[in-house]
């Protein structure tokens, strides 16, 4: 009887100690998964905050992109419309001066290459990262863009030789069938740049809200002011281009003026309150950067943007109309150039 209790008593004792052993291990494997949960989280957080930056980063070139190919591409429709005369007007003694749609088909052609260049042949474009779905549909829409570009302004050196080399006096035959040409490939650039210009819009980054009284560290604050002033900047700019893109001569200002005071008035606060804010040895030179390029692109920009307000109401014609149109959205690129380039030198600093 004793043999058997002491027997059942090891027993017992073994199972107790099989049992915390288990248990012990159980724990570890717990703690274990817990770890790995929590690594793969900060991973993934730390996953979101880098694409995050990257997104930014390759909206905002695209932003560029898209505002200088949809000015390309518009002068030239623009100025073919208003150089050449409707085809069935055209006779041989007709006098027609396409110089300025000549030199918006070369333009859109640079355009053209810069940009193929940039995306397939180890460019800018070539190397900008962004999440899968956002990098996917825009570069994939930028390249039916590309396409479109190269059609038309094949087409539209073609047709702007027609009538620069005074051909058309000699064979009137060719107006007509040119002027379709003109119109379907423009029909067709139009349409890539609307579904790419869409896709930009729609991948538009969220602003990242930052509270500048919460903030202690100085060089935090003072980043986080400029990084503010930076992105309402933006905004406002982009408020007053959709506003202001694709004005015509004698058509209605009034809206894409107000949007344009409206920037005038946001950029002066945005500017006083960067410059007010106390940047240390360390920080510093973010702030000269704004204030020596980004406030000097942006004065030039404003100041364009006066003078096609003052003059373009009683602009004698359509050419010069255009040429007050033309030096506002140069600026305006300039401008968007130029922020591009200091908000890559402020993500790079990151402190905040």
């Amino acid at each position: 009887m004793y043999k058997l209790k002491l027997i059942s008593g090891l027993v017992i004792a073994a199972l107790l100690v099989m049992s915390c052993s288990m248990v012990d291990k159980l724990k570890e494997k717990i703690s274990s998964k817990d770890k790995e949960s929590s690594k793969e989280e900060t991973k993934k957080e730390e996953t979101k905050e880098v694409t995050s930056t990257a997104d930014l980063e390759f909206y905002n070139k695209y932003i560029e992109v898209s505002n200088k190919v949809q000015d390309a591409g518009e002068k030239v429709y623009k100025d073919y419309m208003s150089d050449v005369p409707a085809a069935a007007s055209i006779s041989k003694s007709s006098f027609i001066m396409a110089i300025s749609f000549k030199l918006s088909a070369d333009n859109l052609e640079r355009v053209y290459k810069e940009y193929q260049r940039s995306l397939y042949d180890g460019g800018a474009l070539s190397k900008l990262n962004a999440s899968a779905d956002m990098k996917n549909e825009i570069e994939g829409n930028f390249k039916d863009v590309l396409k479109s570009m190269e059609d038309y302004f094949n087409t539209s050196r073609k047709v702007a030789e027609y009538y620069t080399k005074n051909e058309y006096k000699n064979d009137l035959s060719k107006a007509e069938g040119y002027d379709e040409e003109m119109k379907a490939v423009y029909g067709k650039y139009k349409a890539a740049f609307d579904k790419f210009s869409a896709s930009v819009k729609k991948y538009k980054p969220q602003r990242k809200n930052r509270d500048i009284e919460s903030i202690s560290n100085p060089d935090e604050k003072s980043v986080a002011i400029l990084m503010n002033s930076y992105e309402n900047t933006l905004d406002m700019a982009e408020e007053f281009y959709d506003a202001f893109s694709g004005l015509e001569y004698n058509g209605d200002i009034s809206r894409s003026k107000d949007k344009f005071r409206e920037f005038e008035a946001s950029f002066k606060d945005e500017k006083s309150s960067v410059l007010n804010a106390s940047f240390s040895d360390k920080t510093k030179y973010m702030k000269y950067s704004y204030e020596d390029y980004f406030v000097k692109m942006t004065n030039m920009f404003i100041e364009a943007g006066t003078k096609f307000y003052d003059k373009a109401p009683s602009a004698k014609d359509e050419r010069e109309f255009n040429r007050l149109y033309d030096d506002v959205v140069n600026n305006y690129n300039y401008m968007i150039t130029a922020y591009n380039t200091n908000i890559n030198i402020v993500n790079s600093f990151r402190v905040y």
